[in-house]
């Protein structure tokens, strides 16, 4: 059962995460793809993502991109939001928990 640890809104050519927040956003869901596309995980397979972050409205920005990435309403994961504290700058951080099907 492949678990992530803490995706982050980190650009990949800077480290540095992009003072924009939908920029923000946009870093964490690409990183959540490529770690699932590493895996060899289809999106269906994700079954639980949590999303931390400082403040909640922050949220807004997120939920337009769940319909985008779990396009079909029948295999959403479970997801939840808890307020945390990050890094100076940073608006969100994911992880997420996938289980394949048995072949």
């Amino acid at each position: 059962m492949p678990v992530t640890s803490a995706i982050l809104t980190r650009d990949p050519e800077t480290g540095e995460s992009p003072p924009s927040r939908v920029r923000q956003v946009a870093h964490c869901c690409a990183r959540f793809n490529e770690a699932r596309d590493a895996a060899k995980s289809d999106p269906r397979d994700v079954v639980r993502a949590e999303m931390k972050a400082p403040d909640f409205g922050d949220r807004s920005l997120i939920n337009p991109l769940w319909p985008e990435t779990w396009q079909d309403p029948q295999h959403r994961p479970a997801r939840r939001a808890f307020r945390s504290e990050l890094p100076p700058g940073r608006i969100i951080q994911m992880v997420a928990t996938t289980i394949f099907p048995e072949d």
